[in-house]
């Protein structure tokens, strides 16, 4: 055959372009920078997926992706705007002491609030992620924030602990829902350690990020305090002064759907119910390590446990507040009747049950997450525990668990009490309306369980120092979670002990505590090469 007989080769040129677009927007930036040189017809067929989602991690680079932009700007007569590449999602971090070490300058807040609002003026749709890290609260660009706006910035994350944070949580990196690139630790001389006086609860610190007009469309805000030397607390009794915010102060709070706060000294009582007043759409919520008293945690758990998807709560080995709490649920009479003991366990029972993702770190836990009063008596009317005790870390130093006994009780409790009221009314007679409600009710469990499955909902216990309650164990923490609803997985851990387990259903693994709870340690790492991509990106 000749060759004019020859059937063209097959290329991505040559694709329709229904498949040459599916190819292009599964392939990573790096590969899309690669084809972009082919030829001139793929490179204006990448455009589209390139830039759909970059990820700008100097600002350099983010100084040469505005100058792409508005080089390839023109004027759209429909909208009466500007128009240039279409982003739908920028994820922007910013190192301000590497560029201060590049520059010699630091990158200050007004420089970096300008750029958002070209690339925002371009894209009226686009969701920004903005990460600073390695800053400080009283350094540029954080402590400039108020003073300017910064459009479209739906993720807000600062590391404010003075030292890089080189990987996101599991948690934030789904929230970005992106990729984020590792970054080299930063280590030239520059101190921006927070530690002190200075970092103390003040209104002009949150209303930055509360009032709405600094990030007016603010969804979800992360404030990472931690330093290799711990939790970042200055010296003082400051935990309990009251922070007083006006109406316009806490606006934005009403937009915000996620908020972590770790280790961060500003956080104290009066933030956390300002917070909990003004944001009805918040369903994430992360505290750790903060100075937040026994007392406003019990009002949290109270009001916002039943609207809550996730939430994640540590707190501090070393709180007094929770050693106070312990003190006094083990005072017998002694007590004045009328005080009352801020104990958190019974909340997570009462209160936490459409929780998908729950966790809870503390000093003391106990089995009042498990059961309720009338389950305890009928426990101890069956002959549990009997002669089993405990020593003050829950480990057993005498007697012997009785899980047959445990279960099988709290089973026919709880049995018993989900059909009682359904079987009286079938005895009494009941309307047609009275069947359809029970009908409704089953078609509703029968739903829950399907969702729970579906979804994967977790609980993560982890004890670090005893159990709330003199006597009582940690393997009893594990029997009872057996009970607990089909389909919702358990891990309990107990750092005294350096045991861990988890339990779905009837059956529990022992796992490595180190493994399910040490996770965020400080590892030593190999070192990396950083691989630049957006270089590539931001010349086209």
């Amino acid at each position: 055959m000749s060759e004019f007989g020859q059937e063209p080769s097959a290329s991505l040129a040559t694709l329709p372009t229904e498949i040459a677009d599916s190819i292009y927007y599964s392939l990573p930036p790096a590969t899309l920078c690669t084809l972009a040189r082919v030829s001139k017809d793929i490179y204006a067929a990448v455009q589209g997926p390139l830039y759909r989602r970059p990820i700008i991690n100097s600002f350099r680079k983010l100084q040469a992706f505005v100058k792409t932009l508005n080089n390839v700007a023109s004027w759209d007569n429909k909208t009466g705007g500007a128009r240039s590449k279409s982003v739908v999602h920028l994820t922007l971090m910013i190192d301000p002491a590497k560029e201060e070490g590049a520059t010699g300058r630091p990158l200050i807040a007004v420089i970096l609030a300008r750029m958002i609002r070209v690339i925002a003026r371009y894209n009226e749709n686009i969701t920004i992620s903005l990460i600073i890290a390695h800053s400080a609260c009283d350094a540029q660009p954080v402590r400039s924030f108020e003073s300017e706006q910064f459009p479209r910035v739906t993720n807000l994350i600062l590391d404010l602990g003075g030292e890089p944070v080189t990987q996101l949580s599991p948690s934030a990196s789904r929230t970005l829902n992106t990729v984020i690139p590792v970054r080299r630790n930063i280590n030239r001389g520059y101190d921006f350690n927070t530690t002190g006086q200075r970092c103390i609860p003040t209104a002009k610190f949150w209303t930055r990020f509360f009032n709405g007009s600094s990030f007016p469309d603010l969804r979800r805000l992360e404030l990472h305090h931690r330093s290799r030397s711990g939790p970042s607390y200055g010296a003082g009794n400051w935990e309990g002064e009251r922070i007083l915010f006006t109406e316009l102060d806490t606006l934005g709070l009403a937009r915000i759907e996620r908020l972590v706060v770790n280790s961060v000294p500003e956080f104290n009582d009066s933030v956390l119910m300002a917070g909990l007043q003004h944001a009805p759409l918040l369903t994430d919520l992360q505290i750790e390590d903060c100075q937040v008293t026994y007392n406003a945690l019990d009002k949290l758990l109270l009001h916002a446990l039943p609207v809550l998807h996730r939430l994640v709560l540590r707190v501090s080995p070393h709180s007094r507040f929770a050693r106070y709490a312990k003190e006094a649920l083990n005072v017998r009479g002694m007590r004045n009747s009328r005080e009352e003991v801020p104990h958190l366990c019974p909340h997570f029972r009462r209160g936490g049950k459409n929780l998908k993702h729950f966790e809870f770190a503390a000093p003391y836990i106990c089995r009042s997450l498990f059961i309720d009063e009338y389950e305890k008596e009928k426990l101890r009317e069956s002959g549990h525990p009997g002669t089993l005790a405990g020593d003050d870390s829950g480990k057993i130093v005498q007697g012997e668990l009785d899980t047959m006994l445990v279960t099988g009780v709290l089973k026919r409790i709880r049995q018993t009490r989900d059909t009682d009221s359904a079987g009286q009314k079938l005895l009494e007679g009941s309307s047609m309306e009275e069947d359809r409600t029970i009908l409704e009710r089953e078609r509703s469990l029968r739903t829950r369980r399907a969702t729970i499955e579906k979804e994967g909902w977790t609980r993560r216990l982890n004890v670090l120092e005893g159990i709330c309650i003199d006597g009582d164990t940690f393997e009893e923490l594990t029997t009872l979670a057996k009970v607990e609803e089909h389909g919702i997985g358990w891990t309990l851990g107990s750092r005294p002990e350096r045991r861990a387990f988890k339990v779905n259903g009837d059956f529990i693994d022992s796992v490595r505590y180190s493994h399910e709870f040490e996770k965020d340690r400080p590892r030593r790492r190999e070192r990396q090469i950083e691989r630049d991509v957006n270089d590539e990106l931001a010349g086209h």
